[in-house]
């Protein structure tokens, strides 16, 4: 989680991402000093995290299942307090850290554009797609800081092989709006992991990861 998460995107996408460590056990602060210590982290621990003591959440009782082993469990939040991903949900104590599908859905929540193009910089330009995971459709939304013109959506899987495309249409300046659902160019559903959604306007292409669940 240091290195995977909060490191990276400290150098990746500076002050859009902030992680938290929760102590479910109710330990000490010397403990939580010595695990600190012992793992390295830098980010944030928060002592005391199933406490449910008046005036304290219980961070066990809002984000754990209510049956099984609960302890381990890594959970996204966005910035509205919505829960965008919850591993306890879908995987088993023990199983619960598939980097690819945390930080598909973390991808799908910060500001990612690229410039490829000799047209206008990336400055202004964003692409965010919502919900991350998602089962039916996930929602495209970007936003097209040069003049009107055509916008063509594809989606890949992570070995770069293109599974799905949209025909281009035309869009003004500004935001502009597609959708996936989920199918391959054949129609079928896909399988359940990441993929990489591509929006190219113009000549720019912004890019994000999304998570797919059957």
């Amino acid at each position: 989680m240091q290195q995977d998460i909060w490191t990276a995107y400290n150098n990746s996408h500076p002050g859009q991402v902030q992680v938290i460590g929760v102590d479910l056990y109710n330990g000490t602060a010397a403990q939580e000093r010595s695990f600190g210590n012992a793992t390295g982290a830098t980010y944030p621990l928060l002592l005391r995290g199933a406490d449910g003591a008046a005036g304290v959440g219980n961070l066990n009782t809002l984000y754990m299942p209510t049956s099984g082993v609960t302890y381990d469990n890594y959970v996204v939040i966005n910035k509205h307090g919505i829960v965008r991903y919850h591993a306890a949900n879908r995987y088993a104590h023990g199983n619960r850290y598939h980097l690819n599908e945390i930080r598909g859905t973390v991808d799908s929540l910060v500001t990612n554009p690229t410039d490829v193009g000799d047209g206008p910089g990336p400055l202004g330009w964003s692409l965010r797609v919502t919900p991350s995971p998602f089962h039916a459709t996930t929602s495209i939304e970007f936003v097209n800081d040069g003049p009107a013109t055509t916008a063509r959506l594809r989606v890949f899987n992570l070995a770069g092989r293109e599974i799905a495309a949209r025909s281009a249409s035309a869009v003004p300046r500004g935001p502009g709006h597609l959708s996936w659902d989920g199918r391959d160019t054949a129609g079928n559903r896909v399988a359940s992991g990441v993929y990489l959604v591509r929006v190219e306007v113009g000549r720019v292409r912004l890019t994000s990861r999304v998570v797919y669940l059957e």
